[in-house]
């Protein structure tokens, strides 16, 4: 069956983390609820070690103590936390930050902010960002997880989009099933929320100079942080059938960087050669997350959750449910030394390049830059003991 994705919205760029001494690990919670923050950044202040909490707001982190640890989440007030030695799992409780609304016309105040935002895009959009991204992808048919990929790449990005990457490490595992998702990292790399090459006036996109004729926008309130004052800020589409009908944005409001995006999407869809399967209700979430820095916003973190319901002849629909994560680290202004970065649209097979690679179990099992949930913890480990990796497993 041959399975071909369209896709039409994302971004990409980088971070931080370095090989260290001691691993420390970690869980943040929510002060005020005791709930776990996921995707909370985290770092050692004063060096270029950093990682991201997971959806369980678990982390950890290969670095020299002691140290200090700095911990930040939209919504919660940045902390810093001493660290002296590795003993028993952190535990990191963040305050939430206070909301308010500004004493402004919210509908004039919300459609310049974003302006702004896309004044900042096109301005910064030239700088490159060199470094690696971890990939993670889950695909479960009717709940049931047949289909594992994880890797590292060389990445080359912009604030669009990642420009190009180069394979460092893979493994993937694959049951037997009536449809699979080898290549979904190949879309995750390639889509693309902005356009920089894009004629302004007529862009009326998410982001964009014309964003209040295709959207209602809606401020959800202010959140104050130390210095910062980040708006948040929803916008539904005025067209009901519109392939983008929600996203959701917070920006910064003193440098108009935005450091959060939600984008929600019928335009990432699946198609089969197989003229009995027809693919309904498909609807993907993406979330950028992105790090402030002087010359521009890196992308953190990219997350895709693409769900669809698949009905076949004489057979009860299929539920099908696809995850994948990224996360950028180790960003840099100077290219890899003999790195050959490949354009996302230009690349070939994600899977075909793992198979050309020798599975090292060793890298995997020390690697820290994103810690699993324990539900990942649980698949990974399922296909480790039947010896999948590295290999196409069936039944």
């Amino acid at each position: 069956m041959k399975l071909t994705l369209l896709a039409g919205l994302l971004l990409a760029t980088a971070v931080g983390p370095a090989a260290a001494q001691s691993r420390l690990a970690g869980k943040i919670l929510d002060a005020a609820t005791g709930l776990p923050v996921p995707y909370a950044s985290i770092s050692m202040l004063n060096t270029t070690a950093g990682t991201t909490s997971n959806a369980e707001g678990e982390f950890e982190l290969k670095t020299v103590l002691p140290g200090r640890l700095v911990v930040s989440e939209l919504g919660h007030q940045r902390d810093t936390v001493a660290v002296a030695a590795v003993a028993a799992p952190l535990l990191v409780r963040l305050q939430p930050s206070s909301v308010a609304l500004p004493e402004v016309t919210t509908g004039t105040y919300t459609v310049e902010l974003i302006k702004q935002a896309y004044r900042e895009l096109r301005r910064t959009n030239g700088r490159k960002t060199y470094g690696q991204a971890f990939y993670r992808q889950v695909t479960k048919l009717d709940g049931d997880p047949t289909e594992v990929q994880e890797m590292v790449w060389h990445a080359q990005t912009s604030n669009a989009r990642v420009e190009g990457s180069a394979l460092m490490q893979g493994r993937f595992a694959k049951r037997k099933a009536v449809l699979s998702y080898n290549n979904f990292s190949k879309f995750s790399k390639a889509v693309s929320f902005f356009q920089a090459e894009e004629d302004s006036l007529a862009n009326t996109g998410v982001i964009g100079l014309r964003v209040a004729e295709r959207y209602k926008l809606k401020l959800l309130g202010v959140t104050q942080n130390g210095a910062q004052e980040l708006v948040e800020i929803d916008l539904d589409c005025k067209e009901p059938t519109d392939p983008v009908p929600h996203a959701n944005v917070v920006i910064d409001a003193a440098t108009h960087q935005i450091l959060r995006l939600r984008i929600a999407t019928t335009r990432l869809s699946t198609k089969s050669n197989n003229p009995l399967f027809k693919f309904k209700q498909q609807l993907s979430r993406v979330e950028f997350g992105f790090r402030p820095e002087p010359a521009g916003a890196v992308l953190e973190y990219l997350k895709i959750d693409y769900e669809a319901s698949m009905s076949r002849a004489l057979k009860s629909n299929l539920p099908i449910a696809v995850s994948s994560f990224i996360y950028f680290y180790s960003g840099g202004a100077t290219p890899a030394a003999g790195v050959a970065y490949v354009p996302a649209k230009a690349g070939g097979s994600d899977l075909a390049a793992i198979m050309q690679t020798t599975y090292d179990p060793a890298f995997w099992q020390n690697n820290p830059v994103v810690k699993r949930t324990p539900l990942e913890d649980q698949v990974m480990k399922s296909f480790e003991q039947k010896g999948a990796f590295g290999t196409m497993l069936t039944p």
